[in-house]
């Protein structure tokens, strides 16, 4: 009888640990799931151009800025930006970029778009403004040159929107298997980047 009591307050106390501790049945703690990375998110891609983009710099005199540009690489030219184009205050060396094809409702809006560069996944503000050289709407937003130093060393770049959706990303191989709404390239982001950097510093 002592036996049966003994056990079955042994019973008693194990029920009760797993309730205080329910990972402790399967073994291992639970974590939290991993992050969504553009090939896993499920955005079907609209726009697919990273075989036929890459990067160019031009050093403008006054009163344009100069200017880096995702463009076509037939002929292309950082008049007619494919997408995503930064200008700087060569004054103070102030970069100021603008990611396309946004949501023309959102025109005057404010939001805070992530970029992600490896492991990191940075936040910046910006405003959603219509291009004034097309009819497309563009999102905004200041850009330290650190930042867009590490953009142009890695192999892929991927901006999620303020829904976290991931929205564009950039790819150095045009055959990386990615999933984002619209797919463009990095080539020659590298040096161009270099180049533009060097008419941005203040004179």
């Amino acid at each position: 009888m002592l036996k049966r009591v003994a056990l079955l307050a042994a019973l008693g106390a194990m029920a009760a640990a797993c309730a205080d501790n329910p990972a402790a049945v399967g073994g291992s703690s639970s974590t939290a799931p991993a992050p969504l990375t553009p090939a896993a998110a499920g955005v079907a891609t609209v726009m697919n151009i990273a075989g036929s983009t890459q990067w160019s710099a031009e050093e403008r005199l006054m009163p344009q800025d100069p200017i880096l540009a995702l463009v076509t690489t037939t002929n292309g030219s950082v008049d007619n930006p494919q997408g995503f184009w930064m200008t700087c205050n060569p004054a103070n060396g102030t970069i100021t970029a603008r990611l396309g094809k946004q949501p023309s409702a959102r025109v005057g809006q404010t939001a805070t778009y992530r970029i992600r560069m490896g492991a990191e996944a940075k936040s910046f503000e910006g405003k959603f403004q219509p291009n004034p050289k097309s009819p497309d709407t563009e999102f905004v937003f200041p850009l330290a040159s650190v930042d867009l130093r590490t953009m142009a060393q890695l192999d892929m770049v991927s901006v999620l929107t303020d829904q976290g959706e991931p929205q564009w990303a950039f790819v150095r191989d045009p055959a990386a298997q990615v999933q984002a709404r619209y797919v463009a390239s990095l080539k020659d982001m590298a040096a161009q980047s270099r180049d533009y950097l060097e008419f941005c510093n203040p004179k």
